[in-house]
């Protein structure tokens, strides 16, 4: 019977770690759009509504991770959020992405993005996960011994360390780029706010390896799965216009390449090195 409630709380824990990653990407997408409004030209940029419903929900599933991570005494009010966000993010696929390829509305079809609706996939199994999930909660825990999770947490610290070493390596690339543009060399699909989240996430990623000298966070597991997942869709929307511009004849962002394979082995590191903290997470 213990471990079978043992096993309920480490499936909570596991899917708050999950919910945080989510929250994560929102609060990258909301730090985007704030980013672009302060640092464009009055009038270029328009910070719509739903900019800060992203944030309300970056905000909201952060939180609602963290909580559970604790205890599931919110467990229902988690899922409401969770089903409220895949309801969102439903309406933003199809409002922004499939209702312009119906209507033909944009002059270049170009690949579809995929990333709003693996969220909100992932979104809708965490709801039912914490719906299905009964209340288990060890007064004594189980007597087990640890030592194998150890390794695991080594060898997550050894991916952190090295995603943050390839992020600050990503950062000065792009930072010395844009001290010295050169229009024979014009970055298309990046800016400069990617230079300040590469910084952002090796602080993180540093972070993370930290805490896992000792027993890990499912917290900060859930920050490291959010990096990883964001460098991964970035590097699969890159490819997909890449794929796009080969079939059309266009000549896209060849001098962006290099950045978004530094950007593939972040994304897989930290995402290995989140699945490793939550494999390895010490009780």
């Amino acid at each position: 019977m213990k471990e079978r409630i043992f096993l309920l709380q480490k499936l909570r824990q596991v899917a708050a770690s999950f919910t945080i990653m989510i929250g994560f990407a929102q609060l990258y997408s909301f730090s985007s759009a704030v980013y672009g409004y302060f640092m464009s030209d009055a009038g270029d940029y328009n910070f719509v509504w739903n900019y800060w419903i992203i944030g309300l929900f970056a905000l909201l599933l952060i939180v609602s991770g963290a909580v559970m991570i604790q205890n599931d005494i919110f467990r229902l009010a988690v899922a409401v959020v969770l089903l409220a966000y895949t309801a969102f993010q439903a309406f933003s696929v199809y409002f922004y992405q499939i209702q312009p390829l119906i209507d033909k509305t944009e002059d270049i079809q170009g690949p579809f993005n995929y990333t709003n609706s693996i969220l909100a996939v992932i979104s809708l199994v965490l709801f039912f996960i914490f719906i299905f999930n009964k209340k288990g909660q060890l007064s004594t825990e189980l007597n087990q011994n640890e030592n194998w999770k150890r390794k695991w947490l080594i060898t997550s610290i050894v991916f952190l360390v090295a995603s943050a070493g390839l992020a600050i390596w990503l950062a000065v690339i792009i930072i010395q780029h844009f001290q010295n543009p050169k229009a024979s060399d014009a970055y298309i699909f990046t800016n400069d706010f990617d230079a300040l989240f590469a910084c952002v996430s090796a602080l993180l990623l540093l972070i993370a390896a930290t805490s896992s000298l000792k027993r890990g966070s499912y917290f900060m597991a859930g920050i490291v799965l959010g990096i990883g997942f964001l460098y991964l869709v970035n590097y699969t929307w890159f490819e997909q216009w890449m794929t796009f511009a080969i079939k059309n004849g266009y000549d896209l962002a060849k001098n962006e390449n290099r950045l978004f394979g530094i950007q593939f082995v972040v994304g897989v590191s930290s995402f290995l090195s989140g699945i490793l903290i939550l494999i390895g997470r010490k009780r």
